[in-house]
């Protein structure tokens, strides 16, 4: 059976303008497809990244330059052939898109933020 469930990455930017946040380690990790990311920015501009440890490999869904308009994202990735060449195209000039597979801990990266202001992410999985 499918479900979509959500995952929240809350935290609050250190003096130096970093942040580092994971869904927990007792929260059972994500597996599926990423449907959507919901971004809550603070007022000050931030840069963020949204990782996915997936067993051995850690793979990056989103990676925003300076923002601060909150914002729904809908991340994909260019299907490929078993070669891992991005070379399947619905038509001669236009790529296969698919949700990025999880299957492991999501984790949100803040860089270049104002300090002690509150940034999070809702990131939207279709389980099965």
């Amino acid at each position: 059976m499918r479900r979509i469930n959500s995952y929240r990455l809350t935290g609050v930017i250190d003096a130096a303008g970093a942040l580092v946040v994971s869904t927990s380690a007792d929260q059972s990790a994500p597996r599926g497809r990423v449907i959507a990311v919901e971004v809550d920015y603070p007022a000050g501009t931030v840069a963020l990244t949204l990782t996915s440890k997936n067993l051995a490999v850690t793979q990056t869904i989103m990676n925003l330059s300076a923002a601060n308009t909150d914002a729904i994202y809908y991340p994909r990735v260019p299907v490929c052939l078993n070669t891992g060449a991005e070379t399947i195209y619905y038509s001669t000039t236009a790529k296969v898109y698919e949700p990025y597979m999880v299957f492991g801990h999501l984790t949100m990266t803040a860089a270049s933020g104002t300090a002690a202001q509150v940034v999070s992410m809702i990131v939207y999985v279709e389980e099965y």
